[in-house]
């Protein structure tokens, strides 16, 4: 009993290791989600569904390239730096790693600022884009820079650095997209411009002070090793680009602009899932898991992960897929109104995209990356093949229906081969009742109908918060162990929240 206990200690001490680095990595992201949904009413007011189809393809074509040039380089870095205790051949493989990547993506970027116009005929029929297509490769320069700086931020686990960049980030692009789309007008363009002019600051501000703390030299083992490592990734990255994009190039070309921008918008939405957990989380994942594997528990700790992510990302899923109608009606006008269709199928598949990491944990623990090629490849494969059947009849919601299904194939494969190397024997029957539970609710609340778009919307809130708990543990969700750790945690939060507030007062009484 008393191995029990100090197991159940050890597992919940890890977990909240685990949620509390997501936590301080997604505060930035969702920070930006925040300020962006603030802002709707004013970019949708000065951009019309059409210039969000456009300004997408612009993004979409960025984080492709980065995929490529990268080359699974930010991913290996991990797997290199984790593999020395010594410190100065950890800074070796730093070094190694920002050498390589800034020759690389320098040659890459200048033959891409050269056949700008290239990519502006090819997409737009027109050369009128060719200067849009040049900032955008600029501006990924600079990106794929930063990248190793804010890797060794997580990987020392210096997630308040993280948290700090990510905002002034925000902060920086937000204030520069409304002096460009508000004052000066300049519409798309204008949100290209103030993103290179961030990521150009962020790399005058990082890079030096990476200088200071890596040594200057290049080790062909250690950067064999990162591309062993991250090279089989980079089909993986690109299949999963695949999933996540290729359906705005079948929008554009099948469809018009206009069904485009709409499908954005509503994945954009959808996005929030990605942003407040499954991003936030998968940051702090690779580090976690590497550190966690020779703990004689780790694979209980790793199949309650993917139980209390489910959960977290269901509630959350629940709450953006009902409300995402009567949100858009307050926030935007009346073109973007139809975008509420896509959302629930979208932000479901971004909960299976964060599923998909905790059920490979085997192929990365084994170094068997080989196969998530081959999953994502056939998880893309059937999305390709779908977005062309779908999307020319269906438009948005074929395209909708093709991500769902095709991301569903993911923790699907990972789990059949993961398993065959690493074998988790994880939560089903939880993970069904949450499942259950989400549906329940969501089909409930569509009785749920008021004049008011205000009123409707805070009684959907009201019934999700209570409903969603209260339903798990009328289905004997909850273990009796974490019911009592819940009426601890509920005990101590006012002693908690008292503590930190006596010490923000004395920290501003200092000053």
């Amino acid at each position: 009993m008393k191995k029990t206990s100090q197991t159940g200690l050890s597992l919940f001490n890890h977990l909240f290791c685990l949620s509390k680095q997501s936590l301080i990595y997604g505060l930035g992201e969702v920070a930006s989600q925040l300020i962006g949904f603030f802002l709707l009413p004013l970019y949708t007011r000065y951009l019309t569904p059409s210039d969000y189809g456009i300004l997408e393809i612009f993004q979409i074509t960025t984080s492709v390239l980065s995929i490529a040039i990268v080359m699974g380089i930010s991913t290996a870095l991990f797997m290199s730096y984790f593999n020395y205790e010594n410190q100065q051949k950890r800074k070796t493989v730093v070094s190694t790693a920002l050498i390589f990547l800034t020759l690389i993506s320098l040659s890459i970027i200048l033959m891409l600022v050269i056949l700008a116009s290239n990519f502006s005929i090819f997409f737009f029929g027109t050369p009128q884009y060719t200067i849009y297509f040049q900032v955008i490769f600029l501006t990924l320069f600079f990106d794929i820079a930063i990248v190793i700086p804010l890797a060794i931020f997580r990987a020392r686990e210096e997630s308040k650095k993280y948290v700090i960049i990510s905002l002034l980030r925000l902060l920086i692009s937000v204030g520069l997209n409304i002096y460009f789309i508000v004052v000066l007008k300049k519409g798309v363009f204008g949100i290209l411009e103030g993103g290179l002019i961030t990521a150009s600051f962020l790399y005058v501000l990082l890079i030096p002070g990476l200088f200071k703390e890596i040594r200057f030299r290049f080790s062909k083992y250690d950067l064999k090793e990162m591309l062993k490592f991250g090279l089989p990734l980079v089909p993986a990255n690109l299949a999963s680009w695949i999933l996540n994009a290729s359906n705005r190039y079948f929008l554009l070309f099948l469809t018009t602009p206009f069904e485009l921008g709409l499908y954005s918008m509503g994945n954009n939405f959808g996005l929030i899932v990605r942003v407040l957990i499954v991003g936030p989380f998968t940051i702090a994942w690779a580090p976690f898991y590497w550190s966690v594997e020779k703990e004689k528990n780790a694979k209980e700790i790793f199949s309650s992960v993917l139980t209390y992510f489910f959960l977290v990302g269901m509630f959350i899923t629940l709450g953006i897929s009902i409300l995402s109608k009567d949100i858009l009606v307050i926030m935007t006008t009346p073109p973007f109104y139809g975008a509420y269709k896509v959302v629930p199928l979208i932000a479901l598949s971004y909960v299976l995209y964060g599923c998909y990491f905790i059920v490979c944990i085997g192929l990365n623990l084994r170094k068997k990356t080989k196969f998530q090629p081959l999953i994502i490849g056939i998880a893309a494969i059937i999305n390709l093949g779908l977005n062309f059947v779908l999307i020319p009849n269906y438009g948005m919601m074929g395209a909708a229906i093709a991500t769902f299904i095709s991301y569903l194939t993911l923790p699907i494969g990972a789990y059949l081969i993961s398993r065959r190397y690493y074998p988790i024997e994880y939560e089903w029957g939880r993970l069904s009742k949450i499942f259950f539970v989400a549906v329940v609710i969501y089909g409930g609340c569509f009785y749920i109908t008021d004049k008011s778009t205000i009123i409707s919307g805070l009684s959907k809130a009201i019934i999700i918060l209570i409903a969603y708990p209260a339903l798990l543990f009328a289905v004997k969700f909850f273990t009796s162990e974490e019911i009592q750790k819940g009426k601890v945690l509920i005990k101590s939060a006012p002693g908690y929240i008292k503590q930190r507030l006596t010490k923000i007062k004395m920290i501003i009484l200092k000053r």
